[in-house]
This record gives C-alpha cells, sequence and structure tokens, in this order.
C-alpha cells in the first residue's frame, strides 16, 4: 500500500480544501509537493531549482511527479523535471557518435550517473517517484486523482536491464531520442514508446502503465467566495 488509511484520508480532506479556496490553481508540481510532505510528514528542507528529489526525508528521497490525465487512460509519460543537463548531454552523445542504440545506452547511463550523483551528494539510500494524476469536469466540481508510487532508480535500471537484452529500439529523430519496446505494440501496431529526450526544451518524459493498485480519490466540491471563506475564519476564531 502506497499511503495508510489515515494518509489517504488526510490526502483526500487537504486536495478537497486546495480545490475549496477561492484562488486555487490546477495543482502543479510544487502545491502537490506541498500537500505530499503533510501527508507523509517530511521534515527534510525544501529543494533547489535543480535537484531531482523535490522531497529528502532522511535518507528517503522523492521525485513528485503530476498531470492532467483522464480517467479512462491507461498509460502515461512523465516529465523528469531538471533531469535533463542540455549542455552535458549534447556533449557526452556528440563525442561518442555510434548506432541508435549506442546513443540509447548513453542516455540510459546519463540519467543512471546523473541519478545517483544527486543520491550520493544528498545521502539518500531509497530514490522513489511519487506520482499522482489529477482530472476535474468542465465545471470544476467534480475531481479525481490516482496516486501510486514507484522505484525510481529501479525503473532506470529496469531500461537498461532491457536494454542490455536487446528489447529496446532507439531511434533518433530530429527532436531527440526515443526508446520503444519491442516486445509490445501498441493499438496501431507500433512498438510501445517506454522514454523520449528532447535536450533542445531540456526535457526527459519516460513513459509508465497506470497500475491497477493506485489509489483512487474522488471527492466533489467548487470554490467558496472571499465573504465566506472570511466569515468562516471568523467564526474559527482565525480573524
Amino acid at each position: 500500500m502506497y499511503l495508510n488509511s489515515e494518509q489517504v484520508t488526510q490526502f483526500t480532506e487537504l486536495l478537497k480544501a486546495f480545490f475549496t479556496l477561492p484562488y486555487s490553481t490546477d495543482l502543479d508540481g510544487k502545491d502537490a509537493e506541498t500537500l505530499l510532505r503533510i501527508v507523509k510528514n517530511a521534515t527534510g528542507v525544501r529543494s533547489k531549482r535543480k535537484e531531482l528529489f523535490d522531497i529528502v526525508d532522511g535518507d528517503i528521497g522523492y521525485s513528485v511527479k503530476t498531470l492532467r490525465k483522464t480517467p479512462r487512460a491507461r498509460h502515461v509519460d512523465l516529465q523528469e523535471q531538471r533531469f535533463c543537463q542540455v549542455t552535458e548531454l549534447e556533449k557526452i552523445l556528440r563525442e561518442e557518435e555510434g548506432s541508435d542504440r549506442d546513443q540509447g545506452r548513453l542516455l540510459l547511463e546519463y540519467m543512471r550517473d546523473r541519478l545517483e550523483e544527486q543520491m550520493t551528494a544528498r545521502h539518500i539510500k531509497t530514490a522513489k517517484s511519487l506520482i499522482l494524476l489529477k482530472w476535474w469536469d468542465d465545471k470544476r466540481s467534480c475531481f479525481q486523482f490516482r496516486y501510486w508510487e514507484e522505484d525510481f532508480l529501479g525503473h532506470i535500471d529496469e531500461l537498461w536491464r532491457r536494454n542490455q537484452r536487446d528489447e529496446i529500439e532507439w531511434v533518433l529523430l530530429p527532436a531527440g531520442i526515443h526508446a520503444r519496446d519491442k516486445t509490445r505494440r501498441n493499438g496501431k501496431g507500433k512498438n510501445v514508446r517506454l522514454l523520449r529526450m528532447h535536450p533542445k526544451h531540456n526535457q526527459i518524459f519516460t513513459d509508465h502503465e497506470i497500475p491497477e493498485d493506485a489509489i483512487l480519490i474522488e471527492f466533489q466540491t467548487k470554490p467558496v467566495d472571499w465573504l465566506d471563506l472570511t466569515q468562516a475564519m471568523q467564526s474559527a476564531g482565525l480573524l
């Protein structure tokens, strides 16, 4: 279980409170990080802009990833923010040109080295991805969230092992590198994408299947106006 029952209840209450506020946003990464810090009872310092881990609690590092996705979605591609150091990566690929597979191997090596470097620098032994998919209707009154956790380093290591077994097709495109699964086809008969890297835009995306046991959070609410919020705070003795 990714969260215990008390944490799920608290997370639901926090999300509902967030979207009930009159100035609520679309719950960007920093907002999601703030709420998950509370749920995880994490007390570590906030991360800097180029650090891979949003939350560090003891020897556990959490990378928070959030994206709006419809309830029908069964897979998702997640941006690994702050992962791609464009100048460094382009230099590596330029100096060691080779086949598509060679370039793909270099990309995976780069990703693993960068992750391990940050784990060592921040004394992290366990690296996790906290993934939150969000959705709401046009009226912004019905909300659904799906949440799960993954082994951050393990995901990259599995791509490495699969590449060693020649199960990954690497395609060099003008915009960057795509990795595709040779063992699975999508509805159009093409190899399922596993990863893509666009150095020009400083982006690396990894593709993930949404697990069956992802935590489902659903509720209905609508934003209160400023007057109602003020009166509620007065009644609670906060003003």
